[in-house]
C-alpha cells in the first residue's frame, strides 16, 4: 500500500492534534475530574496500544468492550484501532446470552469490563472461549483476581510510537447494527470510514474550534461515534454523558457552557417535555441534530419557539458509518419561511460526499416522485457485515448499499422516507405502507405516537393493527382510532386492529422496535 494510503486513518487525526493543539482539551468527564488534552491523550493511546501488543495481541486482533459511556470507552476507540487491533462495542442493555452471542461471533482476545458488568463478563466468559484475558476499570478493590487493571496497564506501557502499520481501509470497528430484524450483524468500520465520519460531521454541523461538544448518545451506537470524531477532527473538547438524565444534562450544559452534539428523537421529546426546562440557562448551544425517526412539523416549531432555529436532522446508518442525509437548520428555516411541510416531513438531502438513488426492485432508477428503496455510496461505506458474505453481497452491490429504506425523492432533492421494506403490510393484495397510516392517526388530538404493524389473517394475509400511545390524561376507545381514519385513507388501509399501550419499545437510537411489537400482537383477531 502506497502513503496516501495512510493518510486519512484514525492514527492521523490523534497525531494531526497532538502536534498542532498539544496543550488543548480533548477530551472531559461530564460526571467526573477528568480531563485529557491531544498530547495526553496521544500518550495515553500509545501506551495502552503497547500494554496490549505486550499481553500478546497481534494486528487483526479483536479487542472488546463493555461499559456504559465513559472516559475509557472514548480512549479505547482511539487505542485499540491506532494499534491495529479491532475495537469492538457491544451494548450492554442486551441480555448476558445476547451479549455471549455477539461477542462469540466477533471471537474478541481481550474484554474490557467496567466494574459493574463484572458479573456478566464472569457469567459468560465459559461461551466465549476466544477471550485470553480481561482489563478491569473501576473501583481498584473490586477487581477480580488475574485481570489486569486499565490504568496500570497505561502507567506501564512505553509512550513510544506504534511500530503497526495501520492504512485507511484497515478495519478499525466492529459496530453489531441494532438489531431491530433479528440477530446483530457485525458491520466492519474502517480507519477511512471514521476519518470521512468526523470530516462529515464536522462540515454538516459547521463546528469550530470554539465549540464544546457533548456525547450524550450510547457509544455502542454509530451516532456517538459520527458525534465524537466530528469533534476530534475539528479539534473542540468531547464532554462524555455517562447516561441521559434530562435535570443532568440540562445542568451541566448551563455549567459547562456546551454549544454543539447529538440527541436521539426521543431525548428531544424528552427535553421538552420536562416541567422545569426553563429553569436552565441552555443559551450557549449553538448547533444541535438528531438522528432516529423524524419528528413531526409542530414540535420543530415547539422546538424553535423554545431554543431557536438551532436543531437539524440526519438520517444514517451503521453501513455507512453514520449520516446519509441532512435536513439543515437552513433547509428548517426556509421550511418555516415558505410553509413548507413537505420539507419538514423529509429527511433533507444528500449529506456531504454522499450520493443517493431511488431504485424499483428491478434496481431501475426512479424520477422525481417515484417510491423505491434508497441506495447509498459515499467515502463512509464500510466493508459489509463480520464473516456474513451472503448479507454483505445482498445489501453491498457494487459501490453502492442498498439500505432496505422505502422512500421518495423531490425535484429539489429532498428525501422522504416512507417505511423499510421488510415492514411494509401485503393484505389483500394491497402493499400498505404503515408510516402512511402512522402520519393519520397522529393528527387525532390524543395520540401521543402511534406504530403501525402488519399481524397474520386467515383471510387477507395481514391485518393493518396499530399500536397507540395516548397523551397524558387521556382516555379514548379503540374504535375512535378506526373511525377517525375513514375517508382519509383507503378503506384497506385502516386499521383493524388497535391496542392502546403506555409506551412503545425502542432501541438505543430511538428507533421503535416492530419485531418485538409483531411478537407481543402476533395472534390479534381483526375485528
Amino acid at each position: 500500500m502506497g502513503e496516501a494510503k495512510r493518510f486519512s486513518t484514525i492514527r492521523t487525526l490523534i497525531n494531526r492534534n497532538a502536534m498542532l493543539y498539544p496543550d488543548s482539551i480533548a477530551i472531559k468527564e461530564v460526571e467526573g475530574p477528568r480531563s485529557y488534552t491531544y498530547q495526553a491523550v496521544k500518550d495515553r493511546i500509545n501506551r495502552m496500544g503497547n500494554a496490549l501488543h505486550g499481553i500478546g495481541v497481534q494486528k487483526g486482533d479483536r479487542v472488546a468492550i463493555l461499559s456504559q459511556n465513559s472516559f475509557e470507552y472514548i480512549e479505547s476507540a482511539l487505542s485499540v484501532p491506532n494499534a491495529g487491533l479491532i475495537y469492538v462495542v457491544c451494548n450492554f442493555r442486551l441480555a448476558p446470552p445476547e451479549i455471549a452471542a455477539v461477542l462469540s461471533d466477533a471471537e474478541p482476545s481481550i474484554l474490557i469490563v467496567q466494574e459493574q458488568f463484572v458479573e456478566i463478563a464472569q457469567q459468560i466468559k465459559t461461551d466465549v472461549p476466544s477471550i485470553r484475558q480481561f482489563i478491569y476499570f473501576g473501583s481498584p478493590e473490586k477487581r477480580p483476581e488475574g485481570w489486569y487493571d486499565y490504568e496500570e496497564l497505561i502507567v506501564k506501557g512505553s509512550p513510544a510510537e506504534q511500530s503497526t502499520d495501520v492504512f485507511e481501509d484497515d478495519i478499525a470497528m466492529l459496530m453489531y447494527t441494532s438489531g431491530t430484524t433479528g440477530l446483530p450483524k457485525g458491520v466492519m468500520q474502517t480507519h477511512g470510514n471514521f476519518y470521512h465520519a468526523g470530516r462529515v460531521c464536522s462540515k454538516n454541523n459547521n463546528l469550530t474550534m470554539d465549540d464544546r461538544v457533548f456525547i450524550v448518545c450510547p457509544m455502542y451506537h454509530i451516532t456517538a461515534h459520527y458525534t465524537f470524531f466530528g469533534s476530534f477532527y475539528t479539534a473542540c473538547p468531547a464532554y462524555i454523558f455517562t447516561k441521559w438524565d434530562v435535570p443532568l444534562f440540562l445542568s451541566e450544559t448551563e455549567k459547562h457552557r456546551l454549544t454543539a452534539g447529538m440527541f436521539a428523537t426521543p431525548m428531544v421529546m424528552m427535553m421538552l417535555d420536562f416541567p422545569d426546562l426553563k429553569k436552565y440557562d441552555v443559551s450557549s448551544w449553538r448547533t444541535l441534530w438528531f438522528a432516529g425517526a423524524g419528528i413531526i412539523p409542530s414540535v420543530y416549531k415547539q422546538f424553535i419557539d423554545t431554543f431557536g432555529n438551532i436543531l437539524g436532522e440526519h438520517h444514517g446508518t451503521t453501513e455507512s458509518t453514520g449520516v446519509t442525509t441532512n435536513l439543515s437548520v437552513r433547509d428548517i428555516k426556509e421550511a418555516f419561511e415558505r410553509g413548507d411541510d413537505k420539507i419538514l416531513e423529509s429527511c433533507g438531502r444528500a449529506s456531504y460526499d454522499m450520493e443517493i438513488l431511488i431504485v424499483d426492485e428491478n434496481n431501475k432508477v426512479l424520477s422525481s416522485g417515484g417510491i423505491g428503496e434508497m441506495i447509498i455510496r459515499g467515502s463512509g461505506m464500510s466493508l459489509g457485515y463480520w464473516r456474513k458474505e451472503e448479507a454483505t453481497r445482498k445489501a453491498f452491490k457494487g459501490e453502492w448499499f442498498h439500505t432496505e429504506d422505502v422512500c421518495s425523492i423531490d425535484e429539489r432533492g429532498y428525501i422522504r422516507v416512507i417505511d423499510r421494506l421488510k415492514d411494509m403490510i401485503i393484505t389483500g393484495g394491497e402493499n400498505v405502507y404503515p408510516a402512511e397510516i402512522e402520519k393519520v392517526l397522529h393528527q387525532h388530538p390524543s395520540v401521543k405516537e402511534s406504530c403501525v404493524i402488519g399481524t397474520p389473517h386467515p383471510v387477507w394475509g395481514e391485518a393493518v393493527t396499530a399500536v397507540i400511545v395516548l397523551k397524558n390524561g387521556d382516555d379514548v376507545a379503540p374504535t375512535e382510532f378506526t373511525n377517525f381514519c375513514k375517508g382519509k385513507i383507503a378503506g384497506y388501509k385502516v386499521p383493524k386492529v388497535v391496542y392502546i399501550v403506555p409506551e412503545l419499545p425502542r432501541n438505543a437510537a430511538g428507533k421503535i422496535l416492530k419485531r418485538e411489537l409483531r411478537e407481543q400482537y402476533g395472534n390479534a383477531k381483526a375485528q
